[in-house]
């Protein structure tokens, strides 16, 4: 039996797309005294977004990284550059993570497209709790799943306009804004 039942039988459900009722500092309460160091380790860094060092953990990065490196092909493609320098290497290979990335760039517009590029990485989360549905994968498929619907619920479409309002006049040249403005 799994030493960590508990802590994952404890955590919420949770919903893509829907504001999550647990935060990842409750998160990080609710797994002190449950995981080892060096698995709360593997969870900070899959809360932060950066390689972790070991374990299951890397199962679920190499993962990452090769969602990452289609996007990649697909964006260079879609511009007629060369993808190769930004292509980083990674175990293993998933046909069904480069058809989700392939599927998310048939979206009609960039916020469909990154919405359905987390559905795939919480589809792979999902993979990956089901190798240990009571253990440490479950825990870090959590993380992964937390990360993603804090992402999502912190988005305000008002900061977003604002911000995408401040980000073209930036780009203009001063003269067109004094042209503009006239």
């Amino acid at each position: 039996m799994s030493k960590h039942w508990y802590l994952v039988a404890s955590l919420p459900y949770l919903r893509f797309g829907e504001k999550p009722p647990m935060d990842v500092a409750g998160f990080r309460a609710a797994c002190a005294g449950h995981l080892s160091t060096e698995e709360i380790a593997a969870v900070e860094a899959i809360l932060e977004n950066r390689q972790p060092l070991a374990g299951v953990a890397q199962t679920w990065w190499a993962g990452e990284v090769q969602l990452r490196n289609a996007v990649v092909r697909v964006r260079a493609k879609n511009r007629g550059t060369e993808a190769a320098r930004f292509v980083h290497p990674h175990e293993g290979f998933s046909v069904t993570i480069e058809k989700m990335v392939a599927d998310a760039f048939a979206r009609p517009n960039p916020l469909e497209q990154e919405a359905e590029l987390d559905r795939a990485r919480w589809a792979l989360a999902d993979e990956l709790a089901i190798t240990d549905p009571f253990g440490f994968a479950a825990v870090l498929a959590f993380a992964v799943k937390l990360r993603i619907a804090e992402r999502w619920a912190g988005l305000d479409e008002a900061a977003g306009q604002e911000k995408t309002e401040e980000f073209v006049l930036s780009a203009l040249e001063p003269e067109e804004l004094i042209t503009n403005n006239e």
